[in-house]
């Protein structure tokens, strides 16, 4: 799939779980109140990409990293779980994570 469309799909996925409507995300991203509804409808169709420091606003306001919208769908929800963590003990958490993985890697056998 095209990162435009994986992004546009997250987007919406986002929006809709924060209860805001296409307008509503527009305005809190800073688009003019004329136009929020018109050009969140582009981005969430694919129509349009936005530049890079408007998907960065987007993330902002839809309480989502960045990586979350462009990420392969079976590490999103640990893209957004270490998100949630307060920064103090998210480098625990990935020291945690990267040892399961690592054990698990040597404990597979090679294809």
């Amino acid at each position: 799939m095209k990162l435009e469309k994986v992004f546009a799909e997250r987007m919406r996925e986002a929006r809709e779980a924060e209860g805001l409507s296409q307008e509503a995300l527009g305005i809190l991203a800073g688009i003019d109140e004329a136009t929020a509804k018109v050009r969140i409808n582009q981005y969430e169709n694919a129509k349009h990409a936005p530049p890079l420091s408007m998907i960065n606003t987007i993330a902002s306001v839809l309480k989502r990293p960045v990586t979350w919208f462009l990420c392969e769908d079976d590490v999103k929800a640990l893209n957004l779980a270490i998100n949630q963590l307060s920064k103090s003990k998210r480098p625990e958490a990935l020291v945690r994570a990267i040892s399961v993985i690592e054990l698990d890697s040597k404990t597979q056998p090679e294809n």
